[in-house]
């Protein structure tokens, strides 16, 4: 997951059948993917030939030569043009003209032209009609949708060094992954990823965080993801640099009345900060409060008047607000004779549970760092994710929480669905054909926790059969 152009279910599970090991074998995977290769069946005649179920064959001898390397199927652009010079007789001109030839910008009368003379040249060498036409429907359907040997195997060479550095540097590529925003995933699919790896992955802290995400050391001496203030949301840009750059300038920040003092913040970026734990940190040393005790003290301070107010001499004890001590943990402006004073001063807010701190850090940040949605899902015997490649041809039954799908139409006008689902294990994805869909398909549009029931195919995919919104 987070590999250039092989991070997609279909190309990792492709990768996993073909046991690819190759910078070769990886530039194969990426052209077999094509929309070219797929319409001819390229892809599963490659596969089976690769697993000793088909024989390997040739039309002709001149073939085996131009298409030994891939099995005796044609899966890349370069193969189209020397196929047509070998069996069409064509100068290299036309055989460009071949390789257009499947394209919406080529004319009819072009190819027909080029679909005579190739047939004509090939029946010449020998090939009987059926050949000749099942070599150029290969030519043709192939041609205008597959990838070039160049492109494929420059891809294959980025996919191999991403690889690398996914392998030897996790948590620096998954930080510029998680940065980036670039990935076939969302975000938070790339912090469970962490997660798996064994990172810690830290909130937000406005004495920690910057602008994007990093990696610093972690308790244990292993290196740790820290969450950029680029994921807060309603966080303004200008906000963030003014907080970096102030930190930059003054040191870290003492209080919460420290950094309103030195900070220009709007209400909604301050209560953002607070509730997904970016205040953590930023504590007195006198009494460390709750993120809900920050939250009263935030509008205490709005209601004195004496919030948000960049550039203000910092009030002390004695004057108007006080630091709290052992029994005052919130303060008001209000003299001891005032009751209700007396009682805002010395109430005490308990924590966030860790379902609401995940509840906030689904809203706020997008992601989840303190857990994962399923940790309070009851399970039942459910097999996770990492044991489907042992359970091919199995009906099985998991839990999953939806990272994306991806709504497609069939050659007969119905529906049908790939949703891509994780656990605390793992990525997989289902299909959903379109009875299934029809059935259950408007469930993924209305929650993201479901339990899954279906057969596991040859390539570790789910054919869906069932599904169940899951209550916590």
């Amino acid at each position: 997951m987070g590999v250039f152009q092989i991070e997609s279910p279909a190309m990792r599970g492709l990768l996993r059948t073909m046991k690819a090991r190759t910078l070769e074998e990886v530039a194969q995977a990426l052209a077999l993917i094509r929309p070219g290769a797929a319409e001819y069946g390229s892809k599963e005649l490659f596969l089976k030939r690769l697993r000793k179920q088909e024989e390997i064959t040739f039309a002709h001898p001149e073939l085996e030569t131009i298409l030994g390397d891939t099995l005796g199927v044609c899966i890349f652009q370069e193969q189209v043009m020397q196929i047509s010079q070998a069996l069409g007789s064509m100068s290299l001109a036309e055989a460009d003209l071949v390789r257009r030839a499947s394209t919406k910008f080529s004319g009819r009368s072009d190819r027909d032209r080029l679909r005579g003379k190739f047939l004509k040249a090939a029946g010449m060498m020998g090939l009987t009609s059926q050949r000749r036409e099942e070599t150029w429907m290969m030519v043709e359907k192939f041609a205008g949708f597959g990838f070039c040997k160049a492109h494929a195997a420059t891809y294959a060479d980025i996919s191999y060094r991403m690889a690398y550095l996914k392998t030897h540097h996790t948590a620096e590529f998954l930080a510029a992954m998680c940065s980036a925003g670039a990935g076939f995933y969302h975000v938070s699919a790339y912090v469970e990823e962490a997660k798996r790896w064994g990172i810690a992955v830290q909130l937000p802290a406005v004495n920690r965080s910057r602008m994007e995400y990093t990696t610093e050391a972690g308790v244990d001496g292993k290196r740790a993801l820290r969450v950029g203030l680029m994921q807060v949301k309603d966080l303004r840009v200008e906000t963030i640099t003014a907080i970096l750059r102030t930190r930059g300038e003054g040191g870290e920040f003492q209080s919460l009345e420290d950094f309103l003092s030195r900070v220009p913040v709007e209400r909604d970026e301050i209560e953002s900060l607070i509730k997904c734990g970016a205040f953590d940190e930023v504590n007195d040393e006198a009494c460390t409060m709750t993120r809900p005790e920050l939250l009263w003290r935030w509008n205490l301070l709005q209601a004195a008047g004496k919030g948000a107010q960049p550039g203000a001499p910092r009030p002390c004890s004695g004057q108007g607000l006080v630091l709290p001590g052992k029994k005052e943990r919130l303060f008001a402006e209000a003299s001891a004779a005032d009751a209700i004073g007396v009682a805002l001063a010395e109430m005490q807010m308990p924590e966030y549970t860790l379902e609401q701190k995940l509840r906030y850090e689904r809203e706020i940040l997008e992601v989840c760092v303190s857990g994962h949605p399923l940790d309070f899902v009851p399970r039942n015997g459910e097999a996770w994710s990492d044991e489907l490649p042992g359970l091919h041809g199995k009906r099985v039954t998991l839990c999953g929480w939806v990272v994306t799908y991806r709504h497609v139409g069939t050659k007969n006008y119905r529906n049908m669905m790939f949703v891509t689902l994780e656990d605390q294990r793992g990525v997989y994805e289902m299909v959903l054909f379109p009875d299934a869909y029809d059935r259950y398909g408007g469930l993924v549009f209305e929650t993201r926790l479901m339990r899954v029931t279906g057969r596991v195919e040859q390539d570790g995919q789910i054919k869906g059969e069932k599904l169940e919104a899951l209550k916590k």
